[in-house]
Order: C-alpha cells, then structure tokens, then sequence
C-alpha cells in the first residue's frame, strides 16, 4: 500500500479528533488571536505613562531608554515567533516531510508490520538518528539502520535542534528567562529525551493542513511540540511569580 498524503492527513486527523476535546480545537484566526491576545498583554505592564514612578526633586526621567528596551524585546519575540512558531522550525519540518513519506512508503515494501507500530526517532549530540517506542530491539536496530543510511534525512534532522534551541533563546531576551517556548530547557545532549520528530511529522497533517499552500498544519505542529515540552521537558527558565 501506497503512503500518501491524504492517507496520512486522515490517519492523523481522526487520531487528533480522539485526543482533543472539542472545545480546545483552534483554527487558524482563533489561535492568531490568542497569540496576539498574550503579546498585549506580556507588554501592557511596560507601558510608560506621563505621572508614573517620577521620584520627587527629580526634574529628568529617561523616557528614551524605556522605549528603547521595550522595543527590543518585541523584536526578539517576533524573532522566536518567526523561528519555532511560524519560522524555520516549520518550514525544515516541511522540507523533511516527503523524505519522511518516502521513508514510509519503503518500509511499506521491506517490513509492512512496522508502519503501523507505535515508535518514533529523533537524533542524538552525535548526529545520529535514534528510534524508540513499542518495539523490540532488532526492530528498532533495522530501523536505525534504514534512517541512518538516507543522508537526506539525517541532514534535515540534525539542523532541527539548533533551530529551536536558537528560538528559545530569543524568548529568553537579556535576562535568561522565558514566558513561552523558552521556559523549557532543551539542549543538544538532552534534544533526543524530549523531542519525537515523527510525532511532529505526523501532527503536520493534522485538520487545518488542507488550508495552507504547503499542506503543512501548523497549528497542530504547534500543539504538537508544546504537548511534548510540558510533558517531557524541565521548565528551567520560566520567571517566578
């Protein structure tokens, strides 16, 4: 049997309809929303205002300085947006996608069994891809062995850690500490422990892929990759209320 993508955005969207209550489904304008929702509101407490925190016997406030900091670090949220949100981490994920469908459609061929097995693989601080899941050893030896062997694969992956890592430090502006996605520690050591490339593959074919030019479901890539951060990752960075 053929893998093909409509096979594929109907595998994973009735998966998606199994796990996702119904009043917790986004589409793509109310989950914008709700983005931009949370950056007015991450900023409204910056906003200066003519008679606040003016010490008395002081004639000067310097107000330029204020803005000036206020607009970096909406610059460096736009650049973390850009970058794990809507960005590189996506588009990679997009690019890797039919070498991953190609993968499949091979192993339909080699070991059929396999395909419908719960496993996943993401890759190592040696550049290696590595597989887990529900599987025995030699499975997962083969498997190893048949993504370590397509250097188009493993060349897409190995740039997915710097990527995020990269966006989660923009979160973290200049005090080290994140509200989004760079609460969560991610590392090149720790990258195979917490992030299953698979599942993010899988999740792109989710509901709303049929909406963007790409085929590409971002919004369910983005639930994706958040449902592994708090469920596997240390929230190491995030600021203490």
């Amino acid at each position: 049997m053929k893998i093909t993508h409509d096979i594929l955005t109907n595998t994973v969207a009735a998966q998606l309809k199994k796990t996702v209550p119904a009043n917790e489904r986004r589409t793509p304008d109310s989950t914008s929303e709700e983005f931009n929702k949370q950056q007015k509101q991450s900023f409204a407490a910056d906003i200066y205002h003519k008679d606040e925190h003016i010490p008395k016997n002081q004639s000067t406030y310097d107000r330029p300085l204020s803005i000036t900091a206020h607009k970096s670090e909406s610059e460096l949220l736009d650049k973390m947006t850009n970058t794990i949100s809507f960005g590189e981490l996506p588009k990679k994920l997009s690019q890797l996608r039919p070498k991953y469908e190609n993968f499949l459609n091979e192993l339909e061929v080699s070991s059929p069994s396999l395909v419908q097995k719960n496993w996943g693989f993401s890759i190592n601080s040696d550049d290696k891809l590595v597989v887990f899941g529900d599987i025995t050893e030699d499975e997962k030896f083969y498997l190893e062995g048949k993504l370590n062997a397509d250097k188009d694969i493993v060349s897409l992956v190995k740039e997915l850690p710097n990527t995020l890592i990269k966006g989660q430090e923009y979160d973290r502006g200049y005090d080290g500490k994140g509200k989004y996605w760079g609460k969560y520690d991610v590392t090149q050591d720790n990258f195979k422990d917490i992030i299953d490339v698979k599942a993010l593959l899988d999740s792109s074919y989710g509901p709303n892929a049929k909406a963007f030019d790409n085929g590409f479901d971002i919004f369910s890539y983005q639930d994706n990759l958040r449902s592994q951060l708090v469920s596997k990752a240390e929230v190491k960075y995030a600021y203490l209320y």
